[in-house]
């Protein structure tokens, strides 16, 4: 008889169930990974397009400007549209400007009129060129004076013209000028029957010459550089100037008609403002080669320059004396512009003027018994005149509200 405990067979357990069960797993799974990375994608950006549900589109804000709001704030309806109500200023009426009347009187001082023209007045015409032939201009007479003439610049017509008169002030003429250009640095020919001056009348400063009367205005340099400050040889027959042409200016000389210019001076500074000796052999100038401007000789025989002055100030505007025996000069040691004269071998320095206002630009009288200079110790630039010797008294010629001033006292 067999038990009924006895071993039975082991039941086989089912293999299609256990592999069904793996893969609802494993399909869970991702399921719930794809769920997280698209609630975390919807969260970052609920604009993406894989949102089935999109937040709403807010329509944009419709601002109607105005002038003038009726409110401090604007208020938005539910349809997010700013309003404003525009209140508009009516413009002014459009007033068409009057040139005012001849019979208005300016406010302030009364205008001082221009030096009168005698002979006929009128403008310059146009100045021609070298070889173009002279202008002419309005003859202006000049008196006859044993005292000689000043021809000096005047600022009173608004830009710099050529004027002379008598040394008491009497005889005032306008000799040379044309609007808006800058006539200025007159020297009269020793014979006295040219002026030549430097004029910006062609665009940049070149050397003019004309007749004593003002007429035959002609251009005797043309270039693109400076060319100014010119001053006649004794006999006439030769102008130096400076120039600046080859880059810092230089004395350079010339034919009375402008031809034959030749270089003097080759600083690698400047020098300027020539002034030609009474005896032809050399010319003084300004050079601030050492530092600041001082007192050069340049010899003609050597072809050598020579310094004069020696000091921290500035010294400038050499004048020599008709006998040539003194040069006469501005200098601002004395931390205004004084006068001075200086024997031509640097000896004898002595001071002429102690104002403490700025004396320059001296010119000696055809005798060589006084001085004349511009000084603003009336406040604008007036023309004075002082015997010439140390601490002689300074009168002035005239009194004007405009600047009158570079003097060339002539024949």
């Amino acid at each position: 008889m067999t038990n009924s405990t006895d071993t039975q067979p082991p039941k086989r357990r089912p293999l299609y169930g256990s592999l069904l069960a793996n893969l609802l797993t494993v399909g869970c799974l991702i399921c719930s990974v794809w769920a997280c990375g698209f609630f975390v994608l919807v969260s970052l950006n609920p604009n993406t397009p894989i949102n089935p549900f999109p937040p709403p589109t807010v329509p944009g804000l419709a601002v109607i400007a105005s002038s003038t709001p009726t409110s401090d704030f604007p208020t938005f309806p539910p349809e997010n549209t700013a309003t404003f109500t525009p209140t508009f200023t009516p413009a002014p009426p459009s007033v068409t400007p009057q040139p005012p009347s001849v019979t208005d009187t300016p406010s302030g001082p009364t205008a001082i009129p221009p030096p009168t023209r005698i002979g006929g007045g009128g403008a310059l015409t146009p100045t021609p060129t070298p070889g173009g032939g002279p202008a002419t201009n309005t003859p202006v007479p000049i008196s006859q004076s044993a005292s000689g003439h000043i021809f000096f610049v005047s600022l009173r017509n608004g830009d710099a013209d050529i004027l002379v008169i008598l040394p008491d002030g009497n005889d005032e003429s306008l000799l040379i000028g044309e609007p808006d250009k800058a006539d200025d640095a007159p020297a009269l020919s020793p014979d006295g029957r040219k002026i030549v001056f430097q004029s910006d009348r062609d665009g940049d400063f070149e050397v003019f010459v004309a007749n004593v009367d003002g007429t035959g205005v002609t251009q005797l340099t043309s270039n693109s550089k400076f060319d100014g400050n010119p001053a006649w040889s004794p006999d006439g027959a030769r102008i130096a100037f400076e120039t600046d042409r080859g880059g810092n200016f230089d004395i350079w000389t010339m034919n009375a008609d402008g031809s034959g210019a030749a270089q003097l001076t080759f600083s690698l500074k400047d020098d300027r403002q020539p002034a030609w000796s009474p005896d032809g052999a050399q010319i003084a100038f300004q050079s601030n080669r050492d530092g600041n401007f001082e007192i050069y000789v340049y010899a003609f025989s050597t072809r050598t320059d020579t310094r004069l002055t020696d000091n921290i100030a500035a010294d400038q505007n050499p004048a020599w004396s008709p006998d040539g025996k003194l040069i006469a000069y501005e200098s601002d040691r004395t931390g205004n512009g004084d006068l001075y004269a200086i024997a031509p071998d640097g000896s004898d320095e002595t001071q002429y003027t102690d104002n403490a206002a700025a004396d320059s630009n001296p010119t000696w009288s055809p005798d060589g018994a006084r001085i004349a200079f511009h000084s603003n110790r009336d406040g604008s630039l007036d023309l004075f005149i002082m015997d010439a010797f140390a601490g002689a008294n300074a009168a002035a010629i005239f009194s004007d509200p405009a600047d009158d001033r570079s003097p060339f006292w002539g024949k």
